[in-house]
């Protein structure tokens, strides 16, 4: 069946150089047919970049199945998993002086601080460590507003055009493992990141800026340069990877953060060390 898409027009300031590529071919070690891999940014708009991929429409077309990170449709099964329990709020979970901090960066970039009813319900009984998703959004928007579109994200894109054809759709990560790690590290641990975060937003911006641009130049070792990656990302690295050859059995798409590609410890040397022949589709 011929495959559709609705892939739209658009310009760009997307800039890619002579060996840049967000695209990726998997191929050898007893594959029948080659997989792919996309390297994608989660706070970017796609509209405009994705078109600048090398190779993606002729990757969508050979490919019969699509992988994302998170299980795509899981985010009503993760609500629950980002509020804190019971009747908790952050007051409760947080010192008065991490408070404070958490209060100054809220109304440094929401105007208002969580004495606003409308602050304290958006933010109020989360947990640290997804709070601290919304904190990073919120510094990223500051900065770059015309790069961001809370309605419109690569894996939005790639689902909506696995749906166009029918396809179906994955996650490298299962929802209880999900669930799983936005539980199991302790709130006073979830406390201390929250912090770091926010007392070193000069720094965190000058990340976010760096990472920016090299994702712009579609450069994912320069990604991984510039933020490394927990141990909890390598591992669930070396778990994506350990899963994937089974995967591989049907031609597959896979959209993951273009972070998690480059570097020593990232997907793609893990395949190559795994004995696939990776190439970057010009």
């Amino acid at each position: 069946m011929k495959k559709l898409f609705a892939i739209l027009i658009l310009t760009s300031a997307f800039a890619t150089g002579a060996n840049a590529q967000l695209l990726y071919r998997i191929s050898g070690n007893g594959l029948e047919k080659d997989s792919y891999i996309v390297g994608i940014h989660k706070l970017i708009n796609p509209q405009g970049v994705v078109q600048q991929i090398a190779g993606i429409k002729e990757a969508m077309i050979a490919t019969d199945q699509m992988y994302f990170e998170s299980t795509p449709d899981s985010a009503s099964y993760l609500k629950e998993a980002r509020v804190l329990d019971g009747s908790k709020t952050l007051k409760e979970v947080l010192t008065p002086g991490q408070y404070a901090k958490l209060n100054a960066f809220l109304k440094k970039h929401e105007g208002v601080g969580l004495e606003s009813p409308h602050v304290q319900k958006r933010y109020g009984n989360l947990t640290p460590l997804a709070l601290k998703d919304e904190l990073e959004k919120l510094l990223f928007v500051a900065n770059h507003m015309s790069e961001y579109d809370p309605t419109h994200t690569f894996n939005e894109y790639f689902e909506a055009q696995a749906k166009v054809n029918k396809e179906p759709r994955y996650g490298l990560n299962g929802i209880d493992e999900q669930v799983a790690c936005l539980k199991e590290l302790p709130l006073q641990r979830q406390a201390e990141i929250l912090m770091d975060f926010i007392e070193h937003e000069d720094a965190q911006l000058g990340i976010m800026d760096k990472v920016a641009a090299a994702f712009e130049r579609q450069d994912p070792d320069a990604i991984a340069r510039v933020s490394p990656m927990t141990p909890e990302t390598t591992q669930a690295i070396a778990q994506w990877c350990a899963r994937m050859p089974e995967i591989m059995k049907t031609p597959t798409l896979f959209i993951v953060d273009a972070g998690k590609l480059g570097g020593e410890e990232g997907l793609l040397n893990l395949l190559k060390k795994g004995g696939y022949t990776i190439e970057g589709v010009k």
